[in-house]
């Protein structure tokens, strides 16, 4: 891990986000792809239902976002050797006890802008970690629009520090990639 290098996307106002390249390169798409239960849950945006555009699944305590209710589902022993590798990286951040799975099977699939600010997350720290095609990732400061964009390959360990409040965060549109991606996305939640 000595050769990996940190790259800070922003650091304002005691909000940080930053990526280490590669963190994770070791790891197969192949293997997540097939260890993870995926599902296609319906949300509801401003009173309207839409099937997500993305598979998702969630290992942790019970959990809801968007009418989506997840029970609690205990980390797998593959995904919490995950958890304590990204939690190396990751030293005064909360214990991570969540982990949310994205599956974006092409650059179809997206995020929208959006902050994880659920009463029972943690803000502190939020640490997400990619597998598969290359994606944008992109940020922006909910008073000042001020936009940061960051490309995150195969591997790449992005972290979120005290960015819930301030910041909003989305995945793009695509159209050119074709390939899809994984994203693990590892949270505290509060008991």
């Amino acid at each position: 891990m000595n050769h990996l290098r940190q790259e800070t996307i922003l650091s304002e106002a005691g909000a940080a986000c930053w990526v280490i390249r590669g963190a994770f390169a070791h790891e197969t798409f192949d293997d997540w792809h097939a260890h993870i239960p995926w599902q296609h849950n319906t949300i509801t945006i401003y009173g309207k239902k839409h099937l997500e555009p993305r598979l998702t699944a969630w290992m942790g305590p019970a959990y809801a976002y968007s009418r989506i209710r997840w029970p609690e589902r205990e980390l797998t022993p593959l995904t919490a050797g995950m958890r304590d590798a990204v939690q190396g990286f990751c030293a005064s951040s909360p214990i991570f006890n969540a982990c949310l799975f994205n599956l974006y099977r092409s650059g179809m699939d997206s995020m929208g802008w959006h902050r994880d600010n659920e009463p029972e997350i943690d803000p502190a720290c939020i640490a997400s970690v990619s597998f598969g095609a290359t994606r944008d990732f992109a940020v922006r400061h909910r008073h000042s629009n001020k936009k940061w964009m960051v490309s995150l390959g195969h591997g790449d360990l992005l972290v979120m520090e005290d960015m819930q409040c301030d910041f909003d965060h989305a995945l793009p549109k695509r159209l050119r990639v074709k390939e899809p991606r994984i994203n693990l996305t590892f949270r505290a939640l509060r008991g």
